[in-house]
């Protein structure tokens, strides 16, 4: 049995850059000591892309079990049969439909232990939602699935951002945008800097939502009516807390650097700002969850599938990002009262072993 830990990869749209990006990444046998991957595809997706693009396709290992998983191999869960009509950059039913099962069958592994986390590449939520996905990406597909209150978290080595409002129309998000939201959001950021990202006192920036931060009450009473009282609710509680910040500026200010967290107040806000400056190495993390599942921070990448251009920092990031956050996670657990609900939620509720790291 594999002494390293099994990382599962889910394929994403074989019609996007998933394929590349799997292919890159695992045509350095470096990758190998760190881990043991398992891909989730059809074989022909990898075989095509391979000769298309002339990418080495490393000798690979089928597995039905947990047993057959092999260390330095690139092993393979056949999550499709299909005789498959690969069309690099235009969407189809077909690959949301292979999407679709490449996850499903990750998490039925996980709860079986055949792996313990996953990368997922990007998926066409379009394509994917008309092949049965019930969520409208990623995030709430593994929060239903795990029964968790997950938080979406963007990150690289510079900055980590979160939201209140996550994939909400805009037209909603005064709506939903209410003091308990806001107050769970930072609450939620806080532990999970702690926990997950190693940071003892966080501390976390409140953006406002209007322009200027309302200018104290002309454009906008969200900042005065919810965001200052939660701040303040979360100051009460022990959490570093400050703001609100006018979104603007915040993040070509020297203050944004002095902040281990970024809480905004919708989708936009926070990730229009975080992509200019992170887009090539940025990771998307789906905190909350009993396992660990990170992705690349952008989409399918139609306009450049196929074409072997692809830069691949952004998905070797997300999956060297997996043996921090574990590593974090074990550190503050055993030296935490919560230890025994993180283990138990894993262990008895999704029959999820806590794997060891070496």
């Amino acid at each position: 049995m594999s002494q390293l830990p099994n990382i599962g990869l889910t394929i994403g749209d074989f019609n996007g850059v998933g394929p590349e990006l799997i292919l890159n990444t695992f045509s350095n046998d470096l990758v190998f000591k760190y881990c043991t991957p398992v891909v989730y595809t059809n074989k022909y997706i990898l075989t095509y892309y391979s000769e298309l693009l002339g990418i080495y396709l490393p000798e690979f290992n089928t597995v039905r079990k947990k047993e057959e998983v092999k260390e330095g191999k690139l092993n393979i869960r056949i999550c499709n049969t299909d005789r498959l009509d690969i069309t690099p950059g235009k969407p189809s039913e077909q690959a949301g439909k292979v999407a679709l099962e490449a996850l499903q069958l990750a998490v039925s592994d996980i709860k079986s232990g055949i792996i313990e986390n996953v990368v997922t590449a990007p998926i066409d939520k379009a394509t994917t939602v008309s092949a049965g996905l019930k969520h409208n990406g990623h995030t709430g597909f593994f929060a239903e699935e795990f029964e968790s209150n997950v938080q979406m978290i963007l990150l690289n080595d510079n900055l980590r951002v979160a939201m209140v409002t996550g994939h909400t129309a805009l037209k909603d998000v005064s709506e939903q945008l209410t003091k308990e939201a806001i107050v769970e959001s930072i609450i939620s950021l806080n532990k999970h800097l702690q926990a997950d990202f190693g940071i003892k006192k966080p501390k976390i920036a409140v953006l406002g939502i209007n322009p200027h931060a309302g200018d104290g009450g002309l454009m906008g009473t969200e900042e005065q009516g919810l965001i200052s009282p939660a701040i303040q609710e979360v100051k009460e509680q022990g959490v570093i807390a400050v703001g609100p910040y006018p979104p603007d500026g915040f993040f070509v200010s020297k203050s944004s650097s002095q902040f281990d967290g970024v809480v905004g107040m919708y989708h936009d806000q926070v990730l229009i700002p975080f992509k200019q400056v992170a887009f090539s190495d940025g990771v998307n993390y789906t905190a909350g969850l009993p396992i660990i599942r990170t992705s690349p921070d952008h989409g399918t990448a139609y306009d450049i599938a196929g074409k072997g251009i692809v830069d691949n920092a952004s998905f070797v990031n997300a999956l060297y990002l997996i043996n921090k956050i574990y590593r974090n996670r074990m550190e503050y657990y055993d030296n935490s009262v919560e230890h025994l609900d993180f283990r138990e939620h894993r262990r008895e509720k999704f029959s999820i072993g806590v794997p060891n790291l070496r």
